[in-house]
């Protein structure tokens, strides 16, 4: 039963990168501005068990007016596998930079509920994450 729910959640996080290719390269054809809208690129890294991989990022417009939006991430670890998931993060703007917080949930062996929280500064965005099981940080620049 546990391989077949691993089995099903890869399934299900391979079949969100095909819609994350498409929203990345509608990303890529705007062009850049400022705020927390658009594609990001970077590295994230497990402070628990060191794994880390390449991230990326597309940031939707904001969704109400508490600054609510959808953060589609695709992620790469072990060096051959992949998936993508969304987190709804609210967004907090400042004079020169914006805070987020969020949130999302996996299964109970995958981690649980991961939370979030960062800050974008210019073309710089940090973040830091904790689930059951893991917790580490993501380092990404705006793509331009």
């Amino acid at each position: 039963m546990k391989q077949f729910l691993l089995s099903l959640t890869v399934l299900a996080l391979c079949s969100c990168s095909s819609s994350f290719r498409r929203e990345w390269k509608e990303a890529l054809q705007q062009p850049p501005g400022s705020g927390v809208v658009g594609a990001w690129e970077g590295q994230w890294k497990s402070d628990s068990n060191g794994h880390h991989g390449r991230l990326r990022c597309v940031v939707s417009p904001a969704k109400n007016e508490q600054g609510d939006h959808s953060f589609h991430y695709h992620a790469t670890w072990a060096g051959i596998l992949s998936g993508a998931y969304r987190a709804e993060h609210r967004v907090v703007p400042q004079k020169k930079d914006a805070t987020f917080t969020g949130q999302h949930d996996m299964p109970s062996w995958a981690g649980g509920r991961y939370t979030y929280g960062g800050k974008i500064v210019g073309d710089e965005f940090s973040a830091c994450y904790q689930c059951s099981m893991d917790k580490g940080t993501f380092q990404m620049r705006r793509v331009r």
